[in-house]
């Protein structure tokens, strides 16, 4: 591999998702050298490509202003054709999809997705295909690529973590993060969430948040004032509403479970607030299993919010 620095355009309307690519990007050694820039949309893209002029592009479809097909589309009708633009979208209309192929779309990666799917078909449109662009602009079909697993312990990757939380929260600033070791989770009121999977009677995954974490996503979700999160954090009382919405969070994870098996879907059974220690729970943590834990900052609440604690297992 070169040690030429690769140059990467990531296209997003989301700071937040913005964020993410750009971590995965930066983390994966086997991509090398990466100088990286970002735009808000295609309008922003082209303007920034011709001082930049990216090795590749890396955009979402459905942005304000210009989208990310038209933006492809204009590479074609001005001669920068050869440019490489892949799609990291939701859109998942066939026709779309075909659109995207007969473009010349260089990957089609669906949200949620994770750090292994990216980075590879990252590396094979800056390296594996890059002596093809040079001798020709033409390339390969569109690739549509799902999901792998990739985070040893509960959960796929971090990266679906943080996408379902980008998801209820919008573009609101936050750090999710995978935490060095695992939380002792002593401090109560806990959400509990308790995980099913068709063909078992027995709970097949837990998750838990702490009452700052719970304060923090259910008050980032309803977009309330720094005072009032921070306020339920120090009395570690957040209110019906805050749950209720970091249980929406607890229940969008069951897609981010490793999977229980051919056929089988993880799904939320149950989410509840535990004002203290239950034996079941403590026995649970106590075992040795698939287990991830996270931190959550929020970096707009300041140093007295602290840090939120998460937690998923298999059992």
């Amino acid at each position: 591999m070169s040690e030429e620095s690769r140059r990467v355009l990531i296209v997003d309307d989301s700071r937040a998702i913005q964020a993410i690519i750009r971590r995965i990007l930066q983390e994966g050694r086997e991509l090398g050298r990466l100088q990286i820039q970002t735009a808000s949309d295609g309008a922003e893209a082209l303007e920034r490509m011709q001082d930049f002029k990216p090795d590749l592009v890396v955009s979402d479809w459905h942005m304000p202003g210009v989208s990310g097909i038209e933006m492809l589309q204009t590479l074609r009708q001005i001669g920068q054709g050869h440019v490489p633009v892949g799609f990291v979208t939701t859109e998942t209309n066939a026709q779309c999809l075909n659109q995207a192929r007969s473009n010349g779309a260089a990957f089609v990666v669906h949200k949620p997705f994770d750090e292994t799917t990216l980075r590879r078909v990252v590396h094979d449109s800056l390296y594996g295909q890059s002596a093809l662009r040079e001798q020709t602009p033409s390339r390969k079909t569109a690739e549509v690529v799902e999901p792998e697993a990739v985070l040893p312990g509960a959960l796929q990757s971090l990266g679906l973590a943080q996408q379902q939380l980008h998801a209820l929260l919008c573009t609101r600033s936050f750090d999710l993060l995978k935490s060095g070791g695992l939380h002792d989770f002593e401090q109560y009121p806990l959400l509990v969430g308790l995980y099913g999977c068709t063909g078992r009677k027995t709970a097949y995954a837990v998750g838990l948040l702490d009452a700052t974490a719970v304060a923090m996503v259910g008050g980032m979700a309803l977009a309330l004032s720094k005072q009032d999160i921070v306020k339920a954090i120090q009395t570690r009382q957040p209110s019906p509403r805050m749950v209720e919405e970091a249980g929406r969070y607890l229940r969008s994870m069951a897609a981010v479970l490793h999977k229980p098996g051919a056929g089988s879907e993880a799904q939320l059974g149950s989410a509840r607030l535990a004002p203290q220690p239950f034996e079941k729970l403590l026995q649970v943590l106590q075992q040795p299993s698939a287990r991830t834990d996270l931190s959550l900052t929020l970096p707009l609440l300041g140093k007295e919010a602290g840090t939120g604690h998460l937690c998923f297992l298999l059992v």
